[in-house]
C-alpha cells in the first residue's frame, strides 16, 4: 500500500473485531477502466449532513486530488462515484470538504482503489499434459495461459465480485478475441465455469500505480484497445 501518515486506528467492534458502528471507514469497490467506481464509508456522526471530499493520491509524494464530493447522511455515512480513466491502484481517502477532516475527525479513512482493464477469458482442462511453461497440469492447478506474458507473471483477475491472483503457466488462447485462458480450477474459484466465455477484469499483480488516476494509463502500457493487458514492467 502507498505510504500514508500514521493515523489513529478506528475503534473496533467488541464482538466482531470489525469497525464499530459510526466510526470512520472507507471502502472502494473494484471497477473497470472507463466505468464508474463507487466509494462508500462513514466519517462518524459528527459529519452528519456535511459535504465530504473523496480524494486520490497517485504516489506518496503526490498532492491529494478531489475526484468527487458528496454529502453525508445524518449518521455520517456517504456514497460517491467517479468515472475511472486509467488502470492501476491508488490510495483514496475521505475527509470533510474544505480540508477540515483532519482537524475534526479522529481518523481520515483511506482505502486502496483498484481499476482493472477489461478482457475476455475462457477456461480449459488438460490434466496430465505439460504446459508451454513446463508445468504438469492437474485438476487442482491454478494458472492462466497468455500469448506473450512471461511464464510466472502474476495477474490479478476479477469476475462476479471474486478476485484471484494467477501465474502465467501456458501459452494461448488461440481463439480470436479471447485474451486469457484460465485453468479449470481457476475458473471454478472465480465461478464462471458454466458461463464458458466471460468478460473479466485484469491487472498485473503488485503495487502498480499510474502518475495520475485521472488521465494516465498504466506506465509502459498503450491505451486500452480490445480489453487486453500489456506486460507489466
Amino acid at each position: 500500500m502507498l505510504g500514508l501518515p500514521a493515523l489513529a486506528a478506528p475503534a473496533l467492534a467488541q464482538d466482531t473485531g470489525g469497525v464499530a458502528p459510526g466510526q470512520p471507514m472507507l471502502v472502494a469497490a473494484p471497477a473497470m477502466v472507463g466505468q464508474q467506481q463507487q466509494v462508500t464509508g462513514s466519517l462518524g456522526t459528527s459529519a452528519g449532513g456535511r459535504s465530504v471530499d473523496i480524494q486520490v493520491q497517485a504516489t506518496p509524494d503526490a498532492a491529494w486530488t478531489t475526484i468527487a464530493t458528496t454529502r453525508a447522511a445524518g449518521d455520517g455515512s456517504f456514497s460517491a462515484t467517479w468515472r475511472t480513466a486509467s488502470t492501476g491502484r491508488w490510495t483514496v481517502r475521505a475527509e470533510l470538504a474544505g480540508g477540515a477532516g483532519a482537524a475534526q475527525a479522529t481518523v481520515t479513512p483511506s482505502a486502496m482503489a483498484t481499476v482493472y482493464r477489461r478482457a475476455t477469458a475462457t477456461w480449459y482442462s488438460q490434466p496430465g499434459n505439460r504446459t508451454a511453461c513446463g508445468i504438469k497440469l492437474r485438476r487442482s492447478t491454478i494458472g492462466v495461459a497468455h500469448r506473450t506474458l512471461p511464464c510466472g507473471t502474476l495477474v490479478d483477475v476479477t469476475w462476479g465480485g471474486r478476485s484471484l491472483s494467477v501465474p502465467v503457466i501456458d501459452r494461448g488462447p488461440f481463439v480470436a478475441g479471447v485474451h486469457y485462458d484460465l485453468t479449470l480450477a481457476a475458473a471454478r474459484t472465480l465461478g464462471f465455469v458454466a458461463a464458458g466465455r466471460v468478460h473479466v477484469g485484469v491487472l498485473p499483480a503488485g503495487a502498480t500505480t499510474a502518475p495520475s488516476p485521472i488521465a494516465a494509463v498504466l506506465p509502459g502500457a498503450p491505451a486500452p484497445v480490445g480489453g487486453g493487458v500489456s506486460s507489466p514492467r
